[in-house]
């Protein structure tokens, strides 16, 4: 059975679904100025922006369907692994209890890629029933450095961590004190956090390496509401 994992922000900057792929089409129609999100996406995109990034996902299933021929690579920190076949990877990652270091890489992909950005190998994995499962948020993420205060647009959320866009030039390891206001969240959420993945499209994975109480209890209530949508 194909999952539900489209989500709608409408104008009053309220999150609803998740939804399957034909619901999200039979709205498009009503859906004005809202936006969808889904964990392919680095970002909302428009009802017309995300018809174009479907075509660009069943392209990519095309051209790269013989996912068993294909040789993955996996880097843990600073370390490569070898080429290893898909059941082979899979086998090695089922043995890992922390997920954040890992990055893989193969044929078709432009840059490494943080495992949490690879929706279909969290499915494989049971990741996100496992352990922290993601949900979309949107808000501003005040981020203060050791040198400086940025500002960045928060993108999903969970019990251990952030995914931001529209970041500054953060780099892997750097540790913020950071501030999110939400429309979603009833007060702002207070944490100090580790950058654990940068994409070249604006994207960075942050990790909670501090979270306050009233924070993390804000999390679980946002996140138990699609948690349970879902299941």
């Amino acid at each position: 059975m194909e999952q539900k994992k489209w989500f709608i922000l409408d104008s009053q900057q309220k999150v609803s679904g998740p939804y399957l792929q034909e619901e999200i089409e039979g709205r498009l129609a009503q859906l004005g100025s809202s936006l969808i999100w889904g964990r392919s996406q680095s970002e909302w995109l428009g009802p017309e922006k995300w018809k174009k990034h479907l075509r660009e996902l069943d392209e990519n299933v095309r051209k790269h369907k013989s996912q068993s021929e294909r040789l993955w690579k996996i880097r843990v920190g600073n370390q490569e692994l070898k080429p290893l076949t898909h059941d082979q990877m899979m086998e090695f990652l089922k043995t890992r209890h922390d997920l954040t270091e890992i990055m893989i890489w193969t044929e078709g992909y432009s840059e490494w890629k943080d495992i949490y950005q690879i929706h279909k190998l969290m499915d494989e994995l049971g990741v996100s029933r496992r352990q922290h499962p993601r949900v979309p948020i949107m808000g501003t993420v005040m981020m203060e450095g050791a040198s400086s205060t940025n500002q960045a647009r928060a993108l999903s959320i969970s019990e251990g961590g952030l995914g931001v866009t529209d970041a500054p030039q953060v780099r892997i390891g750097e540790k913020f004190k950071i501030i999110l206001k939400s429309s979603n969240l009833f007060n702002p959420l207070h944490a100090t956090a580790e950058v654990v993945y940068v994409g070249t499209d604006n994207y960075a994975g942050l990790k909670f390496i501090g979270l306050h109480s009233e924070s993390k209890s804000a999390i679980i209530e946002y996140v138990k509401k699609f948690t349970e949508l879902k299941n």
